[in-house]
């Protein structure tokens, strides 16, 4: 079988790059296709003979290209005039700016104000607004270019990841793919591309989504027919799983200049895009923690751990690299901040990062604004806070945080202020919290066939099958030769 995957960027195959490995261990052709001029395959991918990396068109080469920009990306801003979206604003404004910016250079110039003045337009005229775009979309024809690259690899199926960006380029593979009578499918890798990003402006013949709530979402804010999707679960998370800590408790404590007899507390940072003040938030953190009545809770060790994608930020003058024992993955050590008992402690982002899982393995208690990490966090079986910040306009703006509440199904224990927070801490580091509740939102969220049920096999069976019933059309029945991208036997 040979399959195709699209990707925005290749650093994308990260989420799912185990799966992508296991069709390859059974005999199926590979072919990723990236979206960015980064065609290295990664450590997973990299040797495998069976997978090879080709570049995809970024954009359309036709005379629809600017039409269909416009389009979709009006489509994209409509969505967030909705009421569900209403405290979004920062996502609604980054819509607006990909909407303005596809027919003006104005973009940048215009205030966030801008974005909200259609938020009082009633529903019905916003959803006969966006039923006359999605009409309009579908008079948009295949791109001759696309086509021709899809047609070229002769794929058993086309697999997309992750479609959903504000004014993404993917559905016009899916308009190939159908045009060529091959089977599509949608690889959601994360916990809100569905709410977060744009819409599915081209619907492909199969979802795969996580859980319930995507399933939820898909249906809802994307008018997917339930039939198309296929609940797996989250691969991504699969190595985190079976990890186990590289440092006992006293090792990681000299590592990183704790004191071991004192428990530890971990604050895992968002992107700037959700916190653009974090660092402020967190000096204020720090401060008000010191002044508990609980001196167990005032005098534990903190660790502050950046987000990947903007650690060097973070770092004082001091900071200083070290190599994780037995495994050699690096860290960075620095003391940014005036608290002798608190670091700032941060590693490259991947997906089983041993510095990440000792972190949260040797702590009491995890606190967080709004990321994926406390998804990690509730993996590893430890209790889950985080406290409202007005300033985080990416925390209670956005559907998907409210889905980790725990007053929603969710693991995260939420304080609407410092008070309250220090005591839910408090109960966190005397062990007093519900390692049962965490461990069934584990289940749930992750991993829906079972908490012992890896997700990377489920996926690759939800691919292949999507890949048979395109063979089982054609027959089995091929002679050897070798298509660009694809070794054929």
């Amino acid at each position: 079988m040979r399959l195709l995957f699209v990707l925005n960027r290749m650093a994308h195959v990260r989420h799912f790059d185990r799966a992508v490995r296991i069709l390859a261990d059974r005999g199926h052709e590979i072919c990723l296709a990236s979206q960015d001029d980064e065609l290295e395959l990664p450590g997973l991918l990299a040797k495998h003979p069976r997978i090879t990396s080709i570049a995809a068109a970024r954009n359309r080469g036709d005379d629809w290209t600017a039409a269909a920009t416009m389009l979709r990306r009006t489509r994209d801003y409509i969505r967030y005039l909705h009421p569900r979206y209403a405290s979004a604003r920062l996502l609604r404004q980054r819509a607006f700016e990909k909407m303005v910016g596809a027919v003006s250079d104005r973009a940048e110039s215009l205030g966030e104000e801008w974005s909200d003045l259609l938020l009082r337009m009633p529903k019905p005229e916003q959803k006969r607004i966006d039923a006359l775009l999605a009409k309009l979309e579908t008079a948009i024809p295949c791109d001759p270019d696309i086509e021709a690259f899809v047609a070229a690899r002769q794929p058993d199926a086309i697999v997309l990841s992750p479609m959903v960006g504000i004014g993404f380029t993917q559905a016009d593979f899916v308009k190939s793919a159908r045009a060529l009578a091959i089977p599509s499918g949608l690889l959601v890798f994360s916990w809100d591309n569905l709410s977060n990003k744009g819409l599915i402006h081209e619907l492909p013949d199969r979802v795969f989504v996580w859980n319930d709530i995507q399933v939820r979402e898909a249906v809802k804010l994307h008018k997917c027919p339930a039939d198309r999707l296929v609940v797996t679960g989250a691969p991504r998370f699969d190595e985190f799983f079976e990890m186990k800590p590289a440092t006992s408790r006293e090792e990681f404590c000299r590592l990183s200049g704790l004191d071991p007899g004192r428990p530890i507390v971990t604050y895992l940072c968002s992107s700037k895009f959700v916190a653009a003040t974090e660092q402020t938030f967190v000096a204020q953190w720090i401060s008000e923690l010191r002044r508990s009545s609980d001196r167990v809770l005032s005098g534990c060790n903190l660790i502050i751990r950046p987000h990947p994608a903007g650690g060097k930020g973070w770092h004082g003058a001091d900071a200083f690299d070290l190599r994780w024992p037995r495994i050699g993955e690096k860290a960075t050590v620095s003391r940014p901040f005036a608290d002798a008992r608190s670091i700032v402690m941060s590693s490259p982002m991947q997906n089983a990062d041993a510095v990440l899982f000792d972190t949260v393995y040797h702590s009491a208690g995890i606190v967080g604004l709004n990321t994926s990490a406390e998804i990690e966090a509730a993996i590893v079986g430890r209790p889950v806070f985080t406290i409202v910040d007005s300033n985080a306009r990416g925390q209670e703006g956005t559907l998907h945080f409210h889905y980790l509440l725990r007053s929603q199904g969710g693991h995260v224990e939420r304080a609407a202020n410092f008070d309250e927070h220090r005591d839910q801490l408090s109960s966190a580091v005397a062990g007093r919290y519900d390692r049962a509740q965490i461990d069934a939102f584990v289940e749930r969220f992750v991993r829906p066939r079972g908490l012992n049920v890896a997700v990377a096999p489920v996926v690759a069976d939800a691919i292949e099958a999507l890949g048979s019933s395109h063979r089982d059309r054609l027959g089995t029945a091929r002679g050897a030769h070798v298509v660009s991208g694809f070794s054929r036997t």
